[in-house]
């Protein structure tokens, strides 16, 4: 009964007399079928435009929190599909000169429509008083930047926002916040 809704006016007639279909209607009327049951998702051009992305490399810019703007330099050394982690190191600029050096840990995912989500981890150096952050940002079309939003969570809106644009796809970390570079903390 579905077969008989899908096929032309005129196939449905030759059923009906018992005349045999061609080929070629059976096969056109089969695309169809196929074609209406085939999933769609609204925004699947979107989604699947960046979804193949090698974050991997570093990614440079600055990011706006309570310290000022500060530099960043982000690390992806590993990835695996949508899932990545790597180093997040800030330091001071050249506007902002107090910022001490830090760097932590940080895993994250690339989410759908090129947003992606990086989350702060483990402290590898760490000044006194700063708490790790996230991001939730957008890659350009192009993979080659990367901008969004700062997050601190649980300590309320203490940053903005951020942006970074990849200057390697090679990844490079800073000496001093190598994962096998003992801990340094002055947290009290």
């Amino acid at each position: 009964m579905a077969l008989r809704r899908l096929l032309s006016a005129n196939e449905a007639g030759m059923l009906a007399r018992g005349s045999q279909l061609t080929i070629k209607s059976v096969a056109a009327s089969a695309l169809v079928m196929f074609a209406m049951l085939a999933p769609v998702r609204a925004d699947d051009s979107k989604s699947t435009s960046l979804t193949g992305t090698s974050l991997t490399g570093t990614w440079r810019g600055t990011y706006v929190c309570a310290q000022g703007r500060t530099g960043l330099t982000l690390t992806i050394d590993r990835q695996s599909g949508r899932t990545f982690s790597g180093v997040f190191h800030f330091y001071a600029v050249r506007n902002n000169g107090t910022v001490p050096d830090g760097c932590f840990t940080v895993s994250g995912q690339i989410v759908n429509a090129g947003k992606v989500d990086v989350a702060g981890s483990t402290w590898i150096k760490r000044p006194a008083g700063y708490i790790t952050v996230d991001l939730h940002g957008q890659l350009t079309s192009d993979g080659a930047g990367f901008s969004g939003e700062v997050m601190t969570p649980g300590s309320g809106k203490l940053c903005s926002t951020f942006k970074l644009e990849r200057v390697s796809t090679k990844s490079s970390i800073d000496e001093s916040c190598r994962r096998d570079a003992p801990a340094v903390s002055w947290a009290f």
